[in-house]
């Protein structure tokens, strides 16, 4: 009832205003600018076909047909081609995972939401740099560091773009978990104050003098729905992996529609509930004002957006 009454709310201011003045509320909003006015006026054609996409689904949300409901998100003057495209640089091509394996405990709780437990620290904005990946890493690294040492410590995505690129990342150009770990294995990582993030890859200057965190290995998850469950619910925040096309215009509620197209973009699963049908919770890196609240919740069935995928990892600290 709440979702809806938000939901309500929304779709009542945002029908009060005319296109051209949500246009420039988008516009200020999200700091956009286009180069010549031929440029702005094809963004803003796509602008206006991505308010009909978001009103036609938020009728069948409000006729019960969907338990999610779309918004105006920063993506809003991009076709979905162009979204896949920009997603598609953010993780290089599935690894081949190597390491230890998860081992399930025999009984984890029926629901568990670890942001309630102090275990996920302040959601964070990856801006234009493809640096998903970083940013899962660290989720999962700040998880275990909390609920094991009970330290909240912030952590450098930074770092990882910067240095971490004789492992197999790319920096602004892709990456991928594990390879990330290692690089923290090996060498540690330091804290966002002191290693802030650009947005943007530069020359390494980690230094181990400053590293707060070491972990001694990790551990990959099986591929099924059944063992990401049992991990989150008895380890913490996992690093995870799924494909990104039903995030461009979400703004809350249950994903119960599959994602079309191959793993591309790298998340945190922080939770899972059960109500009004069995779901995942995750921390997005799109900042606070994405989605609810930078978090989005995903319908826990058939591998759903290829959630339950070999790149699902965690670390294991010292």
């Amino acid at each position: 009832m709440k979702s809806f009454i938000v939901l309500a709310a929304t779709i009542l201011a945002v029908s009060a205003l005319s296109l051209h003045e949500q246009w420039a509320d988008f516009k200020v909003k999200h700091g956009k600018s286009y180069k010549n006015i031929a440029e702005e006026t094809a963004r803003f054609e796509i602008f206006q076909q991505t308010l009909k996409k978001i009103e036609e689904h938020n009728a069948k949300y409000e006729a019960g047909l969907s338990s999610f409901w779309m918004g105006v998100t920063k993506f809003a003057d991009m076709t979905s081609e162009e979204f896949q495209a920009m997603m598609s640089k953010q993780i290089i091509s599935m690894p081949k995972i190597e390491g230890e394996r998860h081992v399930p405990f025999e009984v984890e709780p029926e629901e568990i939401d670890w942001r309630e437990k102090g275990a996920v620290l302040e959601v964070k904005d990856q801006g234009q740099c493809g640096s998903c990946w970083a940013f899962s890493t660290t989720g999962s690294l700040e998880g275990q560091n909390a609920i094991i040492n009970g330290k909240n410590i912030t952590l450098s995505e930074q770092q990882l773009v910067d240095c971490s690129g004789s492992y197999g990342n790319g920096g602004c150009n892709g990456g991928a978990m594990v390879y990330g770990l290692e690089y923290v294995r090996d060498h540690g990582i330091e804290s966002e104050d002191s290693y802030p993030y650009e947005a943007k890859q530069g020359d390494c200057k980690a230094d181990p003098n400053k590293s707060v965190l070491k972990i001694k290995s990790f551990k990959l998850v099986d591929v099924s729905t059944e063992a990401l469950k049992n991990a989150v619910g008895t380890v913490g925040p996992i690093s995870v992996g799924l494909s990104s096309s039903g995030l461009q215009n979400y703004a809350g509620g249950i994903i119960d529609q599959n994602c079309q197209g191959q793993v591309d973009h790298a998340v945190l699963a922080v939770g899972y509930g059960e109500s009004p049908l069995p779901y995942w919770i995750i921390k997005n890196s799109w900042g606070k004002g994405w989605g609810e609240n930078g978090f989005f919740r995903l319908a826990r069935a058939n591998n759903l957006c290829t959630i339950s995928n070999t790149m699902a990892v965690y670390p294991i600290l010292e």
